[in-house]
This record gives structure tokens, sequence and C-alpha cells, in this order.
């Protein structure tokens, strides 16, 4: 029989704490999008909340040390620039415009090493409990958050891939050029928007005549059953090697 350390059952059930957390704090999440619509800014406080749980709560008590602090330096950075793209869209939308590109990249970067080092730490899990399985669905929906973060850029450096009736709720706008700040009042919507997606639900907001947004489309849609099929491949060769 296999014996643990005081201290190894700790940091397990902190870790395990963290699971629940972040699975909490995500469906918080999307139930606080259409609030979110009201009061833009909340948009990027929901995704600094995700961010500092997965810092504090999640990969700081993770098995996984290789680049842990490569890892927490990338969080931070991805806060920061939460704060300054949001900030410079508003105020400077020239200087935010630019820094979409870099605001995408360090998000995504940072979404798909969580959930790469969610699925490792899974892995190395001594015990399948209800925390486990909740970190399992903590990662799907990971995918989908990182999926709103690059449809959001995308409407930012290219409106055209989304069909604008639907996006403005058929209201009387000539263009996203006369909406000041479009990225700040859509951006709940095209997070809504991943998840649909994710979940091959499908939308109308995208525009299905776009090659960037079919791309786009397909990456998320992919992403999500990838992972599953990578959860379901490691459950079956963990049970078979028992």
């Amino acid at each position: 029989m296999v014996s643990y350390s005081k201290e190894f059952i700790k940091r397990l059930r902190l870790r395990h704490r963290g699971y629940s957390a972040l699975l909490i704090a995500q469906i918080i999440f999307l139930i606080l999008l259409p609030v979110a619509e009201r009061y833009p800014a909340l948009q990027s406080c929901l995704n600094i909340a995700l961010a500092s749980i997965l810092l504090g709560l999640v990969s700081r008590y993770t098995q996984i040390k290789k680049l842990n602090s490569f890892f927490f330096g990338l969080g931070i950075l991805a806060i920061s620039l939460e704060v300054i793209w949001r900030f410079s869209l508003g105020f400077f939308p020239a200087m935010g415009h630019w820094l979409t590109p870099v605001h995408v990249f360090i998000w995504i970067l940072f979404f798909m090493l969580s959930i790469l080092r969610l699925i490792k730490s899974l892995i190395r899990e001594p015990f399948v409990t209800v925390e486990v399985v909740m970190a399992a669905v903590d990662g799907y929906l990971l995918i989908g958050v990182a999926g709103g973060v690059l449809l959001t850029a995308t409407l930012e450096m290219h409106p055209a891939a989304f069909d604008i009736n639907v996006l403005t709720n058929s209201n009387a706008y000539d263009g996203l050029g006369n909406i000041s700040n479009p990225v700040s009042i859509f951006s709940p919507v095209l997070m809504a928007t991943a998840f649909n997606i994710l979940t091959t639900v499908g939308t109308g907001v995208v525009s299905s005549g776009d090659t960037t947004s079919q791309v786009i489309v397909t990456i998320i849609t992919v992403s999500g059953q990838l992972y599953i099929a990578i959860l379901i491949a490691f459950i079956l060769g963990r049970s078979r090697s028992r």
C-alpha cells in the first residue's frame, strides 16, 4: 500500500479546492456575461479573476514544477496587458488596436499552457475524486474562454468576420465604425459565442462567407473535440495500466 506524507495530502487538498474554485468561477463567469454587456469593464475583471485563480489556487499547488516561474510570469503579464489593452481601447484606440495581437497571443498562450498543465496534473493525480472530475471540466471551459479572447481580438482586427446585424441585435448601426469602442460593447457576446462554437451548437454571429471567421470556428471546435478525445485516451490508458 502506498503511503503519502502529511505535506503531500495537504497540497493535494488545496489543489483540489483550487479545481472546485476554478469551476465555480467559470460558472459565475458565464452567468455574469449578460451583466458585462451593461458594464463593459466587468469583462476584463472576469478575465483577471480567472487568471488569478489559476495562478493562486491551482498552479501554486500543482505537481508540475517545470517552467513554473515562467508560467507565473506569463500570467502576470497577461493580467497587466488586459488592463493596459482595455484602457488603450477606451482612450487611445490606435494604441489599443496595435496592442491587440500581443494581447491575444499572450492570453491564448497562458490559457493553453494552463490546459496542458491541468491535463498533466490530472494524469498524476493519485485519486479520482469529484474535484478531479471538476478539473477535467475546468480545462474544457478554459478552451471556451480562450476562444472568446480570440473572437474579441478578431473583432478589433477584422470586423468583416462577423455578421453586423446579428452582432448588434439588428439595432440601427451603420457598421461598427459608428460605434465607440465596439470591443468593450460586444466582447461578452463574443465570449458567449465562443462557448456556442465549442459545444457545436453554432451561432449566427460569425459570418459564414468570411474565410478568417471559418478558420477560427474550426480552431475552437476542433480544440474542444481534441481535448475530450485526449482525456478519454488518458483515462482508458490509466485504467488499463492498473
